[in-house]
């Protein structure tokens, strides 16, 4: 999944969408969350927590979870997760006590927020063996159908290669993290026509298009998924999750000790 360009407009018009988001969007795989949590039951804050697609995950596997996001109508879809604590709150300024959190989670939403003053909220909220992970979703592009979809929904922005973000400048740069390890994950989310449609307006480039401009990506969309799919058999969309974990900078040998498995390098 493409990540969209950050911004005041794009970033406000996910509020909007919140039931596309939820419809269209994949999930994260399980797998990539427990590499980044390791075992035992942690308390984990999903920050940007949007519909709760990761936020679900970390609670099935048994931890106790609190999603925190700027948008309250992103949250109200979020508290479908049963046994989640949620508030509204954004990570520059995250509304939970010093050191109360084992672990911080952040799926497809860190190239959203202001860096410089959001790692510092998060290394307060971590407890000394915190970790610190964060995943995103992409498209697997080599598949044709795939790489069509994914310019009908960026335009331009797909051939500049914009919808591409690396984690790794800003973290290594900081000085309150320790070594980032990386892994990746693949897995596929089931879609029919109007699934497929909600995944392109769920996208902020789609949603803060001018009607008549929403309905001509649309088109393209269904046209797409006409040529595609095989109905009634859903349309299986082609995911890989890119995962990065890290913990506070003055536990660098934590890492070492941890009994979660290695994932494959990206």
């Amino acid at each position: 999944m493409t990540t969209d360009d950050p911004g005041p407009e794009r970033a406000r018009s996910f509020g909007a969408v919140a039931a596309a988001y939820d419809a269209g969007r994949p999930t994260f795989p399980a797998e990539a969350l427990s590499w980044i949590l390791g075992p035992g039951r942690l308390q984990v804050l999903d920050l940007g927590a949007g519909t709760g697609k990761l936020t679900a995950v970390a609670a099935a596997l048994g931890h106790d979870v609190v999603a925190v996001d700027p948008s309250e109508e992103m949250l109200t879809v979020c508290r479908k997760v049963p046994g989640v604590d949620t508030m509204v709150g954004a990570a520059e300024s995250i509304p939970l006590a010093h050191g109360s959190v084992d672990a911080v989670i952040v799926g497809q939403a860190f190239h959203w927020f202001d860096h410089s003053r959001a790692l510092p909220e998060i290394a307060r909220v971590l407890r000394p063996n915190g970790v610190l992970g964060l995943l995103w979703n992409h498209y697997d592009t080599v598949v044709p159908w795939v790489r069509r979809l994914h310019r009908a929904i960026l335009g331009e922005d797909f051939l500049a290669g914009a919808d591409q973000f690396d984690p790794m400048p800003i973290l290594l740069q900081s000085d309150l993290f320790a070594q980032v390890q990386t892994g990746r994950f693949r897995h596929w989310h089931d879609l029919d026509r109007g699934g497929l449609r909600q995944l392109a307006l769920s996208h902020s480039r789609v949603s803060v298009l001018t009607e008549s401009r929403r309905e001509s990506v649309l088109e393209q969309i269904d046209g797409i998924y006409d040529g595609t799919a095989r109905p009634p058999e859903p349309l299986r969309m082609p995911y890989f999750t890119n995962c990065y974990r890290t913990w506070p900078s003055d536990l660098a040998n934590y890492q070492r000790t941890l009994d979660a498995p290695v994932a494959p390098p990206l």
